[in-house]
């Protein structure tokens, strides 16, 4: 703003001079202006996608402890001798299966807006849906933490389906690294077809980049279609970026979600420097034919979504009392068949 002048008199001798003195004295932009908040600005972060929901797909249950019942891989895999003579005794198979429990654990957070505050608030800040929003949030995070932390252990998975990279055999630099065929290695070690593919954006920048990937994808679409698909991986961004590598029969998700690390200040990927392969047929099994990598069991709720959220008065805080909203999910997540899918542990170092 423009400076704008004020002249005056001065009655009485004071410390601008004596009386009778005519005086000029320039207006500041803040002797014109007291700062309030912006109506059109309201600036924030946004995480991207959580995707463990996508990863170990929800089955809603209407109880918080229950079994499930999963037949043996023998049923499908095991070599029965059936040749006999015709007066030889039947040969007998009998099907076998268990039963594994899950347990939801509940989530809950809450928070608290003050009716003061509320009545204070300036537009666009609305605090009951801000805090509501947060809530959520941390629900998603805890959940997606559990999860990727849960399938990228080496004691989760079936000895035969993961596998821990070295100096030699790391992506981003080994001597001799070779990402098609770890890749490859682990559909062939899966007792099921392997549907999808996890990794950060950290993995999928060395996948891409690997001088490997790039000729065994031009062998197979030239350079045009590869480069249409190395930039949708670099421009991952927060969205819920997908991909396919030619010759390999999985879809490949770059997942981007970070956490902050409270002793540092740091920002690390949700999911760590791994690739995780999950096995995922549609809809829920139910006829003995079918199995995940994963499911997780979640409290179907009054609202039948599994995801649900309330608020109250609290009147015993401050003069006027307030609102507290909460936002709540239960849920367990069960492995359900540690052989089918894999993990290639630290494929970045």
């Amino acid at each position: 703003m423009k400076s704008q002048n004020i002249t005056f008199k001065l009655a009485h001798d004071t410390p601008y001079g004596r009386a009778g003195q005519v005086v000029t004295l320039a207006l500041a932009p803040a002797d014109v202006h007291d700062p309030s908040v912006m109506p059109t600005y309201l600036a924030g972060y946004t995480n991207a996608a959580m995707r463990a929901d996508e990863a170990s797909k929800i089955i809603l249950v209407d109880k918080d402890h229950d079994k499930i019942r999963n037949f043996d891989s023998d049923d499908a895999f095991a070599l029965i001798d059936v040749k006999g003579s015709i007066s030889s005794s039947i040969p007998e198979v009998d099907p076998a299966s268990s039963l594994s429990e899950y347990k939801v654990k509940d989530r809950f957070v809450g928070s608290f807006i003050n009716e003061i505050t509320e009545m204070n608030a300036d537009n666009p800040y609305r605090p009951r849906q801000v805090a509501m929003r947060r809530c959520g949030r941390a629900i998603q995070m805890d959940r997606e933490v559990d999860w990727w932390t849960l399938i990228s252990l080496a004691a989760t998975w079936n000895a035969n389906n993961v596998v821990t990279l070295g100096g030699t055999t790391k992506w981003n630099g080994g001597s001799a690294s070779n990402p098609v065929q770890d890749i490859q290695a682990r559909l062939i070690a899966s007792a099921q077809p392997i549907t999808d593919c996890w990794m950060n954006q950290t993995v999928a920048n060395a996948l891409v980049n690997h001088a490997l990937v790039q000729s065994w994808t031009k062998l197979w679409v030239g350079d045009a279609g590869w480069t249409g698909t190395a930039q949708a991986i670099a421009n991952a961004g927060l969205g819920a970026i997908d991909f396919t590598l030619p010759g390999i029969a999985c879809r490949f998700h770059v997942v981007n979600g970070k956490y902050k690390v409270v002793s540092t200040g740091a920002l690390s990927y949700i999911l760590g420097n791994h690739v995780i392969f999950t096995t995922s047929p549609p809809g829920i099994p139910s006829d003995g034919e079918e199995i995940a990598t994963s499911y997780t069991f979640r409290r179907r709720g009054a609202s039948a979504v599994g995801f649900e959220t309330r608020e109250f008065r609290v009147e015993g805080r401050g003069p006027k009392g307030g609102t507290m909203v909460v936002a709540y999910e239960a849920s367990d997540i069960l492995v359900t068949s540690s052989i089918s899918g894999g993990a290639i542990r630290n494929a970045v170092q």
